[in-house]
């Protein structure tokens, strides 16, 4: 039997729009980590192209393209920079403060207002949130006294209530309330002014109630802009009337992109089960569109050139409906580019294609690099290519190797006399095989990138994906289907409305079925950024450069040599002999982390006044940004609802190993109708497996390292009269002969009990209850003299005044964690050093 000839390799095919996206990625890099003044930028990039067309004419064309890619870093750094620190002279962000205050502007709006349903009841949820609507509006005025004066800028404009019909080019005012968007307080904090200054948007409007907005005159300008709101509306309530309200919601989501109308229970289902991607419009939804919409021009009755030029504009159509996001647009800048190769019969590489797509994104807005969406969305798409290249090359290679063996000829002969259904079962199960194998490809190398951005895992997604896309595929088919023409065809559209609503209804079911397994869903800290760069610079060299390949079992030991190295950085945590105690920034509630020597890590209450969901995000993030996966211990100090909503979301994604309370935590019972928000925490505990000790005044907690004494002061076992507030765990952290002081809401009549007693000296204070004039700021600072007290709250909590004249009479620094965000204490034996998140 001759031997089989190995297949011949193909000369690298040129990339220059590769080199020219890295070099305009590169200028972003170094513009935003960087102080590099905007004239530099320009002049740099001058001087480059000027040199470059000299050199060129006097024959030196091998330094052309070198000094044209540094020119074109010059220009990316320069574009960033007037989209990143440059605003206009009356943008409306220069009148809004951290605080915010009344305005009246006048504005346009830029698209229609999209609403979201009322949060589903939850115990932990101390404020009811009802409906909020959200639209994206254009400033032209702000009022000033009596007296208008020219603002600009953009701006989401949110509105609490009812329903507001505004549709974009309406002209509005507006009463509402104008802030900054809120920065990231904490370290690990998702930063919200920072992701809506990409956009170029600095503040937010806030409107307590559809009344305070007036439509002064309905859209008339643009009449393009009107036309696609109007067909948006229209496929909406297509939608709505053909799907059915049990899954019109989803529907919705899934072909226009309206996530917001889902509850967050059913997101989150999505995400912890790793297909969120099909709730946001996508390259694969565009994909789906182009190929059906292929298939019927193709079909014979139009030309060829016709039939791609209705492809695209529909494909445009369709991107502009859908909200014009990022992966859209790099959807669509892809199908347009492989269209136009069609029309000109040229081949050109998914290379070169995703290269011009990032451009394109990047050029637009060129803080999308930092996005973590755009990264995703533009690695799954080179990873699935080079997974269908992959699969090419081995179909060639096989093919080539069986057609020179005789047992293989006779094979595929057998095959292709085989029964129908034979062929049918066959195609399937190739088919299913590498839907599932590309899954896994895709999961393993967006893992990383996933875990950094969410500090999540979803190997079941792995298992569910190949079965949700063909659910997906079919939902969205009929969809596109009953808004083009189904109207037309009531019968037809009932089919096509019955058959996506049992498409989206099993794919719904199969979500929240997955989601019940433990394994499905893995939290974790997330890899090191420095990681990150190495671990898929090296995934591109590989890629992209055929002489940097190697044989597979060192790419396997390299591979696994960097992956150990992440592990083991990512789990590098304080062991010297320092103590760290934090007090994190989360609004009208506490959490104080204490990391002890020796690993431990314990939380001083765990919740807020706000939403209990944002609390545990908050906690958490900060925790993994520490290197944080255990929690040793967490003091509940008493059973107010912003001391400890955000546990349940906590023993979700940590491990937990006892949480400490007062024996009046859990002493008022609920009838059985209704379940309190202390028994919905004691049911999440045991659900979870996590002890509960009760503790009082002269109980010690245990830690591992002698130095740290940790003990109560309060309250006595049988309590105090009062509330809730005068049961406060009050705790103290003792360190080579430094003091922490950690008394909750404590207030009378448990804090003159606590005054009685013998005085304390102490470095760090938490302020009692956020600060308040009711905690008896006069007698109690004098009673333990702090060096530092630390006020956890909000900026309009209470008027701190008497506080802060009542601890800086005794030499105390106030510390506040509105202002300052979060504020950490490092405690050595000989000094303690304090440091603010913002400064």
């Amino acid at each position: 039997m001759p031997a089989a000839e190995p297949v011949a390799e193909q000369p690298a095919p040129s990339q220059p729009l590769l080199l020219a996206l890295l070099a305009w990625g590169i200028g972003i890099l170094a513009d935003r980590y960087g102080d590099v003044p905007l004239l530099f930028w320009w002049c740099l990039a001058a001087l480059l192209i000027l040199i470059s067309i000299a050199l060129r004419r006097i024959g030196k064309d091998h330094q052309f393209a070198p000094l044209l890619l540094s020119a074109l870093v010059c220009v990316g750094g320069g574009w960033h920079q007037l989209h990143w620190g440059f605003a206009a002279r009356h943008e409306l962000g220069r009148f809004a403060r951290e605080a915010s205050q009344p305005v009246c502007v006048e504005a346009v709006a830029v698209d229609r207002m999209m609403w979201s349903p009322a949060p589903t009841s939850d115990p932990l949820r101390a404020m009811p949130v009802g409906p909020m609507g959200e639209v994206l509006v254009s400033i032209t005025r702000i009022r000033n006294g009596r007296q208008w004066q020219e603002a600009a800028g953009k701006c989401r404009l949110r509105v609490a209530g009812g329903l507001v019909d505004i549709t974009a080019g309406d002209r509005l005012q507006v009463y509402a309330l104008l802030g900054r968007v809120p920065s990231a307080l904490n370290p690990g904090q998702y930063d919200w002014a920072r992701a809506e200054r990409r956009a170029g948007r600095y503040c937010d409007l806030y409107c307590r109630t559809p009344e305070c907005i007036s439509i002064l005159e309905p859209a008339t300008a643009s009449p393009l802009g009107r036309w696609l709101d109007l067909l948006r509306q229209r496929c909406e309530w297509r939608l709505k009337k053909y799907v059915g309200p049990e899954n019109s919601n989803l529907a919705l989501a899934v072909l226009l992109g309206e996530r917001e109308r889902l509850q967050e229970i059913t997101s989150d289902a999505f995400l912890k089960t790793g297909t969120v991607h099909l709730l946001v419009v996508s390259g694969l939804h565009v994909g789906i569109l182009a190929f059906v919409i292929w298939v019927v021009v193709s079909s014979g009755f139009i030309s060829r050139r016709w039939g791609i030029l209705l492809t695209a504009l529909l494909v445009v159509i369709y991107a502009a409906i859908a909200g014009g996001r990022p992966p859209v647009i790099r959807a669509t800048v892809l199908i347009l580019l492989g269209l136009i190769s069609l029309l000109f019969a040229r081949r050109a590489t998914i290379v070169n294609l995703l290269a011009v797509a990032a451009l394109v994104v990047l050029i637009y807005s060129p803080g999308e690099l930092f996005r973590s969406g755009t990264q995703l969305s533009f690695l799954c798409v080179a990873v699935l290519a080079g997974f269908g290249r992959l699969v090419e090359n081995q179909k060639a290679r096989r093919q080539k190797i069986q057609g020179q063996q005789a047992q293989h000829q006779l094979k595929r002969l057998i095959q292709e006399n085989a029964a129908w259904y034979r062929k049918m079962l066959r195609w399937i199960g190739y088919k299913a095989g590498q839907l599932t194998l590309a899954s896994f490809c895709v999961w393993v190398l967006a893992a990383p990138l996933v875990a950094y951005h969410f500090h999540i895992a979803t190997p079941l997604g792995i298992a569910i994906t190949p079965i949700i896309w063909p659910l997906v595929a079919g939902a969205l088919i009929a969809g596109f289907f009953i808004c083009a023409v189904g109207w037309l065809v009531p019968p037809l559209g009932n089919l096509l409305g019955g058959i996506c609503s049992w498409c989206l209804g099993t794919t719904e079911w199969i979500v929240q079925r997955a989601v019940e397994f433990d394994w499905g869903c893995l939290y974790c800290a997330g890899p090191p950024l420095w990681w990150l760069w190495g671990f898929y610079a090296g995934l591109a060299l590989f890629a992209l450069v055929p002489r940097f390949r190697i044989p597979w079992p060192w790419q396997i030991s390299l591979a696994a040599l960097w992956i150990a190295c992440g592990f083991v950085a990512g789990g590098l945590k304080n062991n010297d002999s320092r103590l760290t105690c934090t007090f994190l920034a989360i609004g009208h509630g506490t959490c104080v982390v204490l990391e002890l020597p020796g690993n431990q890590t314990i939380l001083y209450d765990a919740g807020s006044l706000g939403s209990p969901q944002s609390a545990s995000r908050t906690i958490a993030g900060y925790l993994w940004s520490r290197g944080i996966t255990h929690i040793d211990a967490i003091v509940l100090s008493h059973a107010d609802i912003d001391h400890y909503n955000a546990v349940p979301g906590l023993i979700d994604r940590f491990r937990v190993g006892r949480v400490y309370v007062s024996p009046q935590m859990f002493a008022n019972q609920a009838d059985s109708r209704q379940l309190t928000a202390p028994e919905f925490l004691r049911d999440s505990l045991e659900q979870a497996a996590v002890p509960i000790y009760e503790v009082w005044l002269g109980d010690k907690l245990s830690v591992a390292h002698t130095d740290v004494d940790i003990d109560l002061l309060h309250p006595p076992q049988m309590g105090v009269g009062g509330s809730d507030n005068a049961n406060s765990i009050l705790l103290r952290v003792q360190f080579d002969g430094r003091t922490i002081l950690l008394p909750g809401d404590l207030e009378s009549p448990g804090l003159e009990e606590v005054i009685a007693s013998s005085p304390q000296d102490v470095d760090i204070l938490l302020a009692p209850h956020h600060g308040s004039i009711f905690s008896d700021p006069l007698n109690f600072s004098a009673w333990c003299t702090p060096s530092w007290t630390v006020v956890s709250g909000r900026h309009n909590d209470q008027d701190f005044e008497l506080t802060e004249d009542s601890y800086q009479d005794v030499g105390s620094q106030i510390l506040h964690t509105a202002n300052c965000g979060a504020i950490q204490f490092v405690l050595t034996e000989k000094t303690v050093k304090q440091c603010r998140f913002r400064h």
